[in-house]
């Protein structure tokens, strides 16, 4: 079950397990009792290794190639003998 934040007018941000079939757009706020909104936080990436946390945050980056770094050509070149047992 994943956890929650919510914020309460009153009372302030609370955090509380739910399961993903419950309703996640609302909840009633545990002191008071009115209900709250849900607050969406972004993904952690401290936690992972940095190396993975580098590649989410480029990944919308487009990859920059040099003309010649690109290949020839993408056509497959014709042997001079394809077939050496048919001759």
């Amino acid at each position: 079950m994943p956890r929650y934040t919510f914020e309460c007018k009153t009372c302030g941000s609370y955090e509380t397990w739910k399961q993903s079939t419950e309703d996640l757009t609302k909840d009633q706020c545990p002191d008071c009792g009115s209900e709250t909104s849900r607050v969406f936080q972004v993904f952690r990436t401290s936690y992972l290794d940095s190396k993975v946390s580098k590649r989410i945050e480029q990944g919308m980056r487009p990859r920059v190639a040099k003309k010649e770094n690109l290949p020839k050509s993408n056509v497959r070149q014709k042997e001079k003998n394809p077939r050496p047992w048919m001759i």
